[in-house]
């Protein structure tokens, strides 16, 4: 029996533990890293969402802007025919009948691009969420990894010890001496 025998497995089966404790620390810290990555897609998506009240406060600015300059053209089209002596029936009347038809179509196109606006900014938002889904299974599954890398290092020290154990104390496992 070689005098370091003992050494030998309790360095073994001591490399086995700490390789489990790292590669169990390690599998944490992939957890926290896909939980920690996830939370950031997450915060983003809500400063994407929120982008959705800037769209409407600008649309609400340029309909206003709109509707006022359309009020004043109305009435200085009116005011500039009643100058004139015209009365506002037939062609004049048509004219601003004309004029507001194509304010509402106006209008029409405004709030249609501010619901493209927003539903891609809904679109971004649910990507982003996506995105941190995917980083958080990442983690799951490198922290999975690592487990499985603790339990081989223990299987693996355990292998180590008996082999070590059988050769320099075979009887200790059912051997003859």
């Amino acid at each position: 029996m070689a005098p370091l025998a003992p050494l030998a497995i309790a360095a073994t089966a001591g490399a086995a533990i700490i390789g489990a404790a790292g590669a169990a620390q390690s599998a944490a810290a992939a957890k926290a890293t896909g939980e920690a990555n996830k939370r950031g897609f997450e915060r983003a998506a809500k400063v994407v969402e929120q982008q959705k009240e800037i769209v409407d406060a600008a649309a609400t600015n340029e309909l206003f802007k709109f509707n006022r300059g359309f009020k004043i053209n109305q009435a200085q089209s009116t005011a500039a025919y009643l100058k004139s002596g015209v009365t506002l029936e037939g062609t004049p009347e048509d004219v601003l009948a004309n004029n507001a038809y194509l304010a509402n179509y106006e209008r029409k196109i405004l709030d249609y691009n501010t619901a493209m606006q927003k539903k891609k900014l809904d679109d971004d938002a649910a990507q982003l969420r996506y995105s941190g889904e995917i980083k958080s299974a990442e983690g799951q599954m490198l922290a999975n990894s690592y487990r499985m890398k603790a339990v081989g290092s223990i299987i693996g020290g355990v292998a180590g010890v008996s082999q070590m154990t059988g050769s320099f104390y075979p009887s200790l496992l059912g051997g003859t001496v």
